[in-house]
């Protein structure tokens, strides 16, 4: 599974912003991922921005109190070049949908479309793109609401609602009213794979009354089977318990923790790609061995200072 973060996206963009004309006068989104990707480019540019329907209308947003740089157009008319802007391309259905608005448009010979991430199917749709990304991938921004999560797993705490206060998990009547009732971050559009818990098996009637509550449909929830919070607590399994039953799930290419720690131990048992939604990076091969580096680099570092 190919998973890109916020952080990947904007090093990216800045990484090939030179691959942009410099006669380029306006930014536009094509909603709504594409508008988070035109804000980046229309910010560090300084450049006017847009949506596409603003476009064909003939409207272009107020700059704020942006320092508005010499040339900066007032009128969609008087752009020389106009880049248009959308996050990915794995279908092809929307830049051909924009190829279907734009068609009898008297800004067409103006335009250039770039998508960040195409397929090898979808690069011949854009004018410029920055990474051939294919398929199975998902992104930060969107990967709750991606159909990929079907064959991922997810933690709770710390992912689909907020971690107990100290005060709330002392394994008793204040763990079992913050299980009913903790606050939900984001709800999955779709069905998730598996849900992979350090929460006790006693406590699933109150998980799963939790869940459908906030109607989040899932295909299994698999929970530690400790009769108390000590036991757990002494076992030190937590992302033990977790990568191992990642590892047997072999349909599954993405797990969602929310702690660092857990996060890299799960990736080491499992050989699998997991996201940290804690330190908001991707844990696989690649960083567990970069993360070793950075904390020998770190010792070292520390050791000539002293």
């Amino acid at each position: 599974m190919k998973f890109r973060t916020l952080a990947d996206l904007n090093s990216l963009i800045y990484k090939n912003i030179s691959k942009i004309p410099n006669d380029v006068d306006l930014i536009v989104g094509i909603p709504r991922s594409g508008l988070l990707v035109a804000n980046i480019i229309s910010l560090y540019l300084n450049l006017p921005l847009t949506d596409i329907n603003s476009l064909l209308n003939g409207n272009i947003y107020e700059s704020g109190t942006t320092k508005i740089k010499e040339g900066w157009i007032k009128k969609i008319n008087d752009a020389r070049k106009i880049l248009v802007v959308e996050d990915s391309s794995l279908t092809g259905n929307s830049l051909n949908k924009l190829k279907e608005q734009i068609a009898n448009s008297d800004l067409l010979d103006k335009i250039i479309i770039l998508t960040i991430y195409v397929t090898d199917d979808t690069k011949r749709l854009a004018d410029l793109y920055f990474e051939i990304c294919n398929p199975p991938r998902t992104f930060e921004w969107n990967f709750m609401h991606n159909s990929s999560i079907k064959k991922a797993c997810f933690d709770i705490d710390g992912v689909l609602c907020d971690d107990p206060m100290p005060e709330q998990n002392d394994d008793g009547k204040k763990y079992i009213e913050f299980v009913r009732n903790a606050p939900l971050k984001i709800a999955p559009t779709f069905e998730i794979g598996y849900l992979i818990t350090s929460r006790l098996e006693k406590y699933r009637e109150d998980t799963e009354y939790w869940l459908k509550k906030n109607n989040i449909k899932y295909k299994n929830l698999i929970m530690m089977p400790f009769n108390t919070k000590e036991e757990r607590t002494k076992s030190g399994s937590h992302g033990k318990f977790k990568g191992e039953n990642y590892k047997k799930l072999k349909e599954t290419n993405l797990f969602i923790e929310s702690e660092l720690n857990q996060a890299i131990e799960i990736a080491k048992i499992s050989g699998k790609t997991v996201f940290c939604t804690e330190t908001h990076e991707v844990i696989n091969e690649n960083t567990k061995k970069k993360i070793k580096s950075n904390l020998k680099y770190k010792v070292n570092n520390r050791l000539r200072r002293y």
